[in-house]
């Protein structure tokens, strides 16, 4: 015989308190409501005890939510992106939601086809780490009424909240900061598409800096598909011309790790033969050795920052949201792999 969907009522009742209370309690709006943490505590064990499970379905039919939320990046496989939807679902359990994420593989159609996946599903709102060359499906969006919130990309001009950091000042500071521990010859690899927001910014601030050195920049674009390989081959390449950079300001963590890889592969050591510096700092970066200088950005306050603004959005009470860019400072780590010895 099945047994019945244990109820708000039935809390309720086996605690001799109010429906409305267990509803609060449960939802997390007891410290709101002056319920004390003593009947929270109660309320919370009894639905453990009898094994409550919430009934989302209906209550979004209820509220005209889904209570689901996308989440699309570029490249899941990717530490920072994981370490995003690490994030971002913890938060979405915290405050009822569902999460599904989603990977683009940086191509441009896929992500479309995805958003109207997503939006297929009825989810209550999307946060994504755009692909697109142009705006144009963000202020489709925009014009519906769609909530959605961008993180690590945007596009200039463009009135979406998004969170970001300054990609151009980080780039231009791991630059100077290649040129202040003495090397004069520094290659960039740049992850394509390039036209894409972060990647795009991090180039501009490495190009100013090579230019007010008086240098000509040197940027190397790394195939998505397969960036160990191309790196490899590169490297090799440049052994035998006699071409080596001193060098190399990897603009992602995938390419910080592809050009170790092809680097130990060819013998060459870091620093003492090529310095490296990393816009992307991922944990392994600091115990390694040689440990690896990088650019931090802050990924807890990115996924706190775009989900509050997110619930904000779907809410209807976005009116202290910044519709354009709000940008996170920056982090910067100097660790073995720049320590020049002449």
């Amino acid at each position: 015989m099945k047994k019945n969907r244990v109820s708000l009522d039935d809390i309720a009742k086996s605690l001799s308190v109010s429906r409305s209370l267990v509803s609060l309690v449960l939802n997390g709006k007891s410290e709101e409501h002056g319920i004390s943490a003593e009947t929270r505590a109660k309320v919370l064990d009894k639905a453990l005890e009898l094994n409550y499970k919430p009934n989302h379905f209906a209550r979004g039919l209820r509220l005209g939510k889904s209570f689901t939320i996308g989440l699309i990046v570029s490249d899941i496989a990717n530490s920072f992106y994981s370490r995003i939807a690490r994030h971002i679902e913890d938060l979405a359990e915290e405050h009822g939601y569902n999460l599904i994420t989603c990977s683009t593989d940086e191509d441009i159609q896929r992500e479309l086809r995805l958003i109207k996946l997503l939006r297929g599903k009825q989810v209550d709102g999307l946060i994504i780490s755009s692909s697109q060359e142009n705006a144009d499906e963000f202020l489709r969006m925009k014009a519906e009424g769609f909530p959605v919130v961008l993180i690590d990309r945007y596009f200039e001009g463009l009135e979406v909240p998004a969170v970001v950091v300054n990609n151009r000042s980080g780039a231009e500071h791991a630059t100077n900061h290649l040129f202040a521990q003495g090397f004069k010859r520094p290659m960039a690899l740049a992850i394509s598409p390039i036209h894409v927001y972060t990647i795009h910014e991090r180039v501009a601030g490495y190009r100013n800096e090579m230019r007010n050195a008086s240098m000509s920049p040197w940027i190397e674009e790394v195939p998505f598909d397969d960036p160990f390989g191309y790196v490899d081959k590169l490297i090799q390449r440049l052994i035998q011309d006699n071409q080596l950079p001193d060098s190399i300001f990897a603009m992602n963590n995938n390419l910080a790790t592809a050009a170790l890889q092809a680097l130990r592969n060819h013998n060459i050591k870091v620093p003492e033969q090529i310095g490296l510096v990393c816009f992307d700092d991922v944990p392994y970066f600091s115990i390694i050795n040689p440990s690896i200088t990088a650019v931090a950005q802050p990924i807890k306050e990115i996924c706190c920052e775009s989900f509050e603004m997110l619930l904000k959005l779907i809410n209807g009470d976005a009116e202290d949201i910044d519709f354009g860019p709000t940008y996170l400072p920056f982090e910067f780590f100097v660790r073995e792999s720049t320590n020049k010895i002449n």
